[in-house]
């Protein structure tokens, strides 16, 4: 490379490295700038003075001082861009617009027919995306899409864009961030969803003061996104973090899961087999929310179905933190609206199978219910990776 290209490249790893410090900041002086990343001062000062003008960052009040001149604050300026965050599934398309603070600006929800191929999928997806645009665009004409995270159920090669194969939309071997750029004009960032909502939680919400936590969802399914040293932990296959399929029973009259194998967590724990443990004791057959409500109003059935998936995510949550001494643990997903069900039993046998009292040395945090955290995680995965690309500045 030429010494040109060497000073290019030295001024755009700068320019990163100041963003990502404001931002992991909140507010900040330039004198602190300097000395958290090493940079001179008056490399510091060139390069925010770039922001301002960009409007991407602001000056905001002054920090306190021992003595002279109180130094001015630097803060990222939330609503310089915004991104969409978009989770796909069967039937469903859901949707928010978030902005580089984390948030949600707006969020719409789009019923669709079930069981689409591809392509009729990607005609949903652009109905959706125009009428987002057009409500973002009349509320905050100035402020510009910069790109869009989706997330989707399976097993994903984020680096390539390609759904590798996903059992719930029923597709596999699919250049899908390719076809969402085509359609939409946009970059796409595409992830796993529970990776998405771990990394999510990461950038805005409970994991924010941890370097290495797990996030474990509970619904449909359960999943597992892992965070290690900061990042995303996908695996060498794009595979990990498949939790729900670990075996928790070898006995060959086990319950069958819905990968076809017996014995599975999620056929002891995911809101099919809490369902169908409701249905065996009463003979009632209802939905998930429906069990939920009745679990409010005390239907000790209903209470009892939850608090027995509870005893194996204690025990699947004894198990991960066996394997991965985390700082903390942090459970979402749709089913921590039944958690004061589950919860009991969870820490029980949580307590019992971890070894050298992991259990009172890793956090163990539930998610308030919230409708925006899938769409939020995705979101954060396209705003992390406009932080990171230089090329992403000149979109301001």
């Amino acid at each position: 490379m030429s010494r040109t290209g060497d000073n290019e490249l030295i001024k755009n790893l700068n320019y990163k490295i100041i963003l990502d410090t404001i931002r992991t900041a909140g507010s900040i002086s330039r004198i602190e700038l300097s000395r958290i990343t090493g940079l001179s001062r008056s490399t510091c000062s060139g390069i925010c003075d770039k922001m301002l003008k960009q409007g991407l960052i602001h000056e905001t009040g002054k920090s306190s001082s021992s003595g002279g001149r109180r130094p001015t604050l630097l803060e990222i300026q939330n609503r310089a861009g915004v991104v969409l965050g978009m989770k796909l599934m069967d039937g469903v398309i859901d949707g928010a617009v978030v902005d580089l603070g984390g948030t949600v600006l707006e969020h719409q929800v789009k019923k669709i027919p079930r069981h689409l191929d591809p392509g009729s999928y990607m005609t949903q997806i652009s109905g959706f995306f125009d009428a987002v645009k057009a409500s973002h665009d009349m509320k905050y004409p100035s402020v510009p899409i910069l790109g869009i995270g989706v997330g989707i159920s399976g097993r994903i090669d984020s680096k390539r864009g390609i759904l590798i194969e996903s059992s719930v939309l029923e597709w596999k071997d699919l250049h899908l961030k390719e076809m969402l750029e085509v359609q939409l004009q946009l970059p796409i960032f595409l992830e796993n969803d529970v990776n998405s909502l771990a990394f999510g939680e990461r950038y805005f919400g409970n994991g924010r003061d941890y370097e290495n936590f797990l996030c474990l969802t509970i619904g449909d399914g359960i999943g597992l996104g892992i965070i290690y040293d900061g990042d995303l932990l996908s695996g060498n296959h794009n595979s990990a973090g498949e939790i729900g399929h670990m075996k928790v029973s070898m006995d060959p009259d086990a319950p069958e899961c819905a990968c076809g194998r017996k014995g599975c967590l999620e056929a002891y724990a995911a809101d099919r087999a809490v369902l169908a443990r409701y249905e065996q004791a009463t003979g009632i057959t209802c939905t998930i929310q429906e069990l939920v409500n009745r679990a409010h109003a005390r239907d000790a059935h209903a209470v009892d179905a939850f608090s027995t998936a509870g005893a194996y995510l204690g025990l699947a949550l004894s198990t991960i933190v066996n394997l991965f001494d985390p700082q903390a643990v942090i459970i979402g997903g749709e089913r921590v609206d039944a958690a004061a069900y589950f919860q009991g039993t969870m820490k029980t046998v949580f307590t019992e199978n971890t070894v050298y009292n992991l259990d009172q040395e890793v956090e163990v945090i539930v998610m308030e219910p919230s409708n925006d955290l899938w769409v939020r995680g995705v979101a954060a995965l396209a705003i992390r990776e406009f932080f990171s690309r230089s090329e992403s500045w000149e979109a301001l």
